[in-house]
């Protein structure tokens, strides 16, 4: 199998996410792994839909899509090798998403077990190899939604603050400072040089 560079960004919705990912990659040379939500997914819209009860019986489908969906990214990742960031991880997967849901009693307890079964099976397997490196960005709460209802999905903008609260840019905001990409990418250098593929790929136009 090539050899493969990870590094991952995880985080609340709304958090900055994929701002840093595709700055951090044209910073150092490196491939995106976005995250795909809406494409070939039958759930989500019913997920968040109006009708009563959507989501507790579309919950276990909906991230049982999404874990597959990953898994499957991640494998054909690995095999093409090379240095890569992804903006969404498989552990937010499991550890906050589904386990969220569990929480709420939106996946029943046998359907909980189902998933975590599940999971677990795939962590055995080479696609989930923790990646090199985790960025983990939080967000106050009203920045968050503030966010989501600016850029959100039409599903997400009209879910109440409280359901963003459960799943819970302090630091850096690169929505509206851009140049805050100069520490968060002299801290990722610091951790893995020389294993970038390449350091310093400024793109003119990123400001």
């Amino acid at each position: 199998m090539p050899r493969t560079l990870l590094l991952a960004v995880a985080g609340m919705v709304g958090t900055g996410k994929t701002t840093l990912t595709r700055a951090l990659a044209q910073r150092f040379g490196l491939q995106t792994a976005l995250e795909s939500v809406d494409d070939d997914n039958p759930w989500l819209a019913r997920f968040y839909g109006p009708e009563k009860d959507a989501k507790a019986t579309y919950a276990l489908r909906l991230q049982l899509h999404f874990l597959a969906t990953r898994f499957r990214a991640m494998r054909q990742l690995r095999a093409q090798g090379g240095g890569w960031i992804l903006d969404r991880t498989w552990y937010e997967d499991a550890e906050i998403f589904a386990r969220g849901l569990h929480e709420q009693e939106l996946l029943t307890p046998h359907e909980y077990e189902l998933y975590e079964r599940l999971y677990a099976e795939l962590l055995t397997g080479p696609a989930a190899r923790p990646p090199r490196l985790l960025i983990y960005l939080d967000g106050p709460l009203d920045l968050v939604v503030a966010r989501i209802g600016q850029r959100g999905r039409e599903a997400e903008r009209d879910m109440p603050p409280a359901y963003w609260k459960r799943l819970d840019i302090r630091d850096y905001d690169l929505v509206r400072d851009p140049e805050a990409i100069d520490e968060i990418a002299a801290a990722v250098r610091r951790t893995l040089e020389p294993e970038l593929p390449q350091t310093e790929l400024w793109p003119a136009g990123f400001r």
